[in-house]
């Protein structure tokens, strides 16, 4: 499972970026939502098709996705500021 795109999203909103994801050799999700609501922990939400979701996630896939995001966010960020 690896983060193949992060895009951090505008601040002041919920969505801390949105990313696209290879889960294996066989299945890619695209543009889902890294999330963060107060002091809860960061989530994961797949996007919308026809006003529906087209995925959901167990708690525990969601915290995995979660936490790989967010390293890959602030590797992102890392690598921002470097090349400043």
């Amino acid at each position: 499972m690896r983060i193949l795109s992060i895009r951090p999203a505008a601040p002041g909103t919920a969505t801390l970026a949105r990313f696209d994801l290879e889960l294996n050799d066989h299945l890619r999700l695209f543009n889902l939502a890294l999330r963060q609501r107060g002091d809860e922990p960061a989530h994961v939400c797949a996007p919308n098709a026809f006003q529906e979701r087209v995925a959901g996630f167990s708690a525990s896939f969601n915290k995995a996705l979660a936490e790989l995001a967010l390293k890959s966010l602030l590797e992102l960020q890392t690598n921002n500021e470097l090349a400043s």
